[in-house]
């Protein structure tokens, strides 16, 4: 079954942010393999080889893949939601854990921004968020944010922030410039004018 409201929960078997996992009743919430254990009654859809769950799920609908395939389950429930229609993705339980299956979801979300969908991963202690080509605010005083390339020709722009850069390059030599800024005014304006890049807003207050 296809859906057609547009933003879309995936919700893995990693680390998982419980008190920020708030759907809206409209939204779409698809488990991938054992991350149904995270969501309980409110999966619309479950999608999954089912190695980590030892196991189909019961009462919801459910879509079993091989288990030798091209993708990660995480990878075919993003794909499961681009095909029905998402334009905002949101990944919970998707970092933490094996460090290589994090990396890939990483991965996933630069893949989204440069198709044009609204991406992010909502971790326990921070929410990154990928950017193409474009700007955003980022309402968050007094929080550390970092921006990190993901491809290679990356140009940004940043203000609001204690260390602002104008047209800065993130050369692969130095991905670090971008790490550990802090939000001084209401809010930061990031522009990417080349690339993408991954923004993470660590979710406790620092001493502005």
């Amino acid at each position: 079954m296809y859906y057609i409201r547009m933003k879309y929960y995936i919700v893995g078997a990693g680390e998982f942010a419980k008190e920020k996992f708030c759907p809206d009743k409209d939204d779409v919430v698809i488990a991938a393999d054992a991350g149904i254990l995270y969501t309980g009654n409110r999966a619309d859809f479950a999608i999954g080889d089912w190695d980590s769950l030892h196991g189909c799920p019961k009462d919801v609908e459910t879509l079993t893949l091989p288990v030798m395939k091209d993708y990660t389950d995480t990878g075919e429930a993003v794909d499961y939601a681009l095909k029905s229609g998402a334009r905002e993705i949101v990944l919970f339980g998707a970092g933490g854990g094996r460090l290589d299956h994090s990396l890939a979801n990483l991965q996933y979300l630069a893949w989204l921004a440069e198709r044009k969908i609204e991406a992010s991963m909502v971790c326990p202690d921070c929410t990154i968020y990928a950017m193409a080509q474009g700007g955003r605010d980022f309402f968050c005083t007094g929080k550390t944010l970092s921006v990190i390339p993901m491809r290679d020709n990356v140009t940004i722009s940043i203000s609001g922030v204690r260390y602002p850069l104008d047209k800065r390059v993130l050369p692969k030599d130095n991905p670090g410039l971008g790490v550990s800024n802090v939000v001084t005014e209401e809010c930061a304006h990031i522009i990417v004018h080349e690339g993408v890049v991954l923004v993470i807003v660590n979710d406790k207050l620092c001493d502005i």
